[in-house]
């Protein structure tokens, strides 16, 4: 029979034993938890959250676990925003009207139905909150949005295009997001752009809705230092209407797109002004993760992270592929255009797998230890 001193190591080893198997518990239940909480933003059971595809194709939840564009201005160069839309309260900060001053600080929207600065905004910051939180959520839904009008009589100005682009460069804008498109060249957009190029904006724009009447470029999406994009639909094609050529840098979603409009409504629309939304978007996730990183080298990095990535830029529908912003802000490699940039983190996923590493090891330790201790407590007069 073991005698007291035995008995007590037996005990202490049953001890260590049972805890061991609560670690494996605890590993076992925190490698099936989901990623974080982020990650059940798009499994509501609304009719706004289930209408709105592109989160999905774009793998927003996983995004999110890295960035929600934080700190990030994001400007928006068109009709206005309507600030007081329940799904972008707190996220439209005072802007400009540089026409004839009917939306004020730009913060009330003077679009028609199918053509307002608001639909942008939705993609790029919506929050959700409208509904209970059931509203529409933008991709970037922590980036902030700066409005610029730029209309007169339901029309886009070139000239004031162009001051818009350079008062947001100046206000400090890390992205522009231009919602607006001309047939024709101007001198004065392109150095507008080349202004915002200089000053480290990252200037965005659809590729233009003409592909099927004559495919002509549009402007500022033509002109160097612009991220064009074309509209892909559901299925990764791309939408017959969207213009394509080599001026194309990315394709983004951009066939039913349900997003804000103002009066606090929303809006189903399709087009290459929807698609550059969401690289705009795109781009304030990774420049909030990355902020010593230049607008060059983000652009870089959305191109070269982009799906169906081709070989080289031959690809005249897609461009270098469908953007990817969960995939730009995992991918471990820095954007060569980039010198001034740094290191970029490891995947999210590397946390739990850290995790279960160290408690697995912990595991180790107890059940090495139970084993001597069970084993020392056997002594020669207990087997006798």
């Amino acid at each position: 029979m073991a005698g007291p001193t035995a008995a007590g190591a037996v005990l202490a080893g049953r001890t260590l034993v049972g805890a061991a198997a609560c670690a494996l518990l605890f590993t076992t239940s925190f490698t099936m938890a989901p990623a974080g909480p982020s990650s059940t933003v798009l499994t509501g059971s609304g009719s706004l959250r289930g209408s709105e595809w592109a989160l999905s194709a774009l793998r927003a939840d996983r995004a999110w676990q890295t960035s929600r564009g934080q700190g990030v201005t994001v400007a928006v160069i068109g009709t206005g925003v309507d600030a007081a839309h329940p799904d972008l309260k707190g996220r439209v900060v005072k802007g400009a009207d540089l026409t004839d001053g009917a939306s004020g600080d730009g913060t009330r929207d003077q679009g028609v139905t199918d053509v307002q600065g608001t639909h942008a905004a939705g993609i790029i910051a919506g929050t959700g909150r409208n509904y209970h939180g059931d509203g529409v959520y933008g991709l970037a839904p922590q980036a902030r949005v700066l409005p610029v009008r730029v209309y007169r009589d339901s029309a886009p100005v070139a000239a004031a295009t162009a001051a818009g682009i350079r008062y947001a460069a100046r206000k400090g804008a890390q992205v522009i997001d231009v919602a607006v498109s001309f047939r024709r060249p101007s001198k004065e957009l392109r150095s507008a752009v080349a202004y915002a190029v200089r000053r480290n904006c990252l200037v965005v724009a659809g590729a233009g809705d003409t592909g099927q009447s004559g495919n002509a470029v549009s402007y500022p999406a033509a002109y160097r230092g612009v991220l064009s994009v074309a509209a892909t639909d559901k299925k990764g094609g791309l939408w017959p209407d969207s213009h394509y050529g080599r001026d194309v840098a990315l394709t983004a979603p951009g066939v039913d797109i349900l997003t804000t409009a103002r009066n606090d409504d929303y809006w189903t629309g399709s087009g290459t002004a929807y698609a550059a939304s969401w690289v705009a978007a795109s781009a304030a996730l990774v420049r909030a993760e990355h902020p010593q990183w230049t607008a060059a080298g983000v652009a870089k990095k959305l191109t070269d992270t982009a799906s169906h990535q081709t070989s080289a830029h031959d690809d005249v529908h897609h461009g270098y592929g469908t953007v990817d912003p969960a995939r730009a802000l995992t991918a471990s490699a820095s954007p060569a255009a980039d010198p001034q940039h740094r290191t970029a983190p490891r995947s999210s996923d590397t946390g739990p797998i850290l995790v279960v590493v160290a408690v697995t090891g912990a595991l180790l330790v107890l059940a090495v230890l139970a084993w001597l201790l069970i084993r020392r407590s056997v002594t020669p007069s207990d087997q006798e």
